[in-house]
């Protein structure tokens, strides 16, 4: 278990120093100059006059779209739908309707606003290969495609299935209070949950929970966009984010680096079957308070929930450095 968070430690070190996290397939399509990320945007609004008036009208617009939509030309998607179907418009040398399945990788070739549209405004040209590609609706390209990273996969498969795995975590915590109460009814046991073990991980974890959700619900609340930015440039190195990002990130860091050490104290301090409780116990409250956290922060009032929770856990983590030393 030590050698799990020796690795993990190593692995946030180097995604640090190594810079931001690139995909192999958007290396391969774009242009020389990098895909701008979010410092990048704020280096461009900082750019001289001079060089600002030297680009072209269309320069500008797809600086603005990119800037607005947070991607542009030459950016990879990975087709999550059955299918999409591209059809040609006036001026392609194919005009055949052209359909990509789930698991192809598209690339933008084209944007072209069509005022004339209710629907949507917007078309974006996709291609395949040489031989599969056309427009569809950005609304339609942006619901059955994710951005072609591994990072934007995972953020994407958790918003679809948050109720399902958020309500099951919750679940099994409650069962696994429910089966340890019922086991040591009746029994002279501290009835405390962190009184089962004397560890500072377990309440550093809620802890750090709680901060992650706040910082979460303070990005929805005053900068979405970073987070939109974010889903689709992701990077496991905060040191090229805002400061509101990438305190997310290096929280979210310490949240699994902090969970490894939980795991490892339980492996040390109980037998089997106690020990997967306890963690599922943790786990369950530890979702709850995630949910309670960053629901209220939405109406501000989790802020003051954290400062209790905090005054709270501090308290614990003093008591047990005491009981330790």
């Amino acid at each position: 278990m030590r050698k799990l968070l020796y690795i993990v430690l190593s692995i946030l070190v180097a995604s640090c120093v190594g810079g931001t996290v690139t995909p192999p397939s958007e290396v391969a399509m774009a242009d020389s100059d990098s895909v701008p990320t979010i410092v990048t945007i704020v280096d461009t609004a900082t750019t001289e006059d001079t060089t600002l008036m030297s680009l072209t009208p269309q320069q500008v617009d797809s600086m603005v779209f990119r800037l607005t939509h947070h991607y542009s030309e030459n950016f990879n998607f990975l087709v999550k739908a059955d299918s999409l179907t591209l059809i040609p418009r006036e001026g392609d040398l194919l005009t055949d309707t052209c359909v990509v399945h789930k698991g192809n990788v598209v690339a933008v070739a084209a944007i072209k606003v069509v005022p004339g549209d209710s629907i949507d405004s917007i078309w974006v040209k996709v291609a395949s290969n040489q031989m599969t590609m056309g427009w569809l609706r950005e609304r339609e390209l942006l619901k059955g495609t994710t951005p072609d990273d591994t990072i934007s996969e995972l953020l994407d498969a958790l918003s679809s299935s948050r109720a399902i795995w958020m309500s099951a975590f919750v679940v099994i915590g409650v069962l696994a209070l429910l089966l340890s109460r019922g086991k040591n009814m009746g029994k002279q046991q501290l009835l405390h949950f962190f009184d089962e073990m004397t560890s500072i991980y377990p309440p550093l974890f809620l802890l750090l929970v709680a901060m992650m959700a706040s910082l979460y619900a303070s990005v929805q609340n005053f900068v979405p966009e970073f987070w939109q930015e974010y889903y689709f440039h992701p990077t496991l190195n905060p040191l090229v984010l805002p400061p509101l990002m990438a305190a997310l990130v290096v929280v979210l860091w310490l949240v699994v680096i902090t969970y490894l050490a939980v795991i490892e104290e339980v492996y040390h301090h109980f037998y089997f079957l106690p020990g997967i409780t306890y963690l599922a116990k943790l786990s369950g409250a530890a979702m709850l308070v995630y949910l309670i956290i960053s629901w209220t922060t939405l109406l501000y009032v989790g802020y003051f929930l954290l400062v209790a929770l905090f005054y709270c856990m501090v308290r614990v983590i003093v008591q047990h450095v005491k009981k330790l030393s």
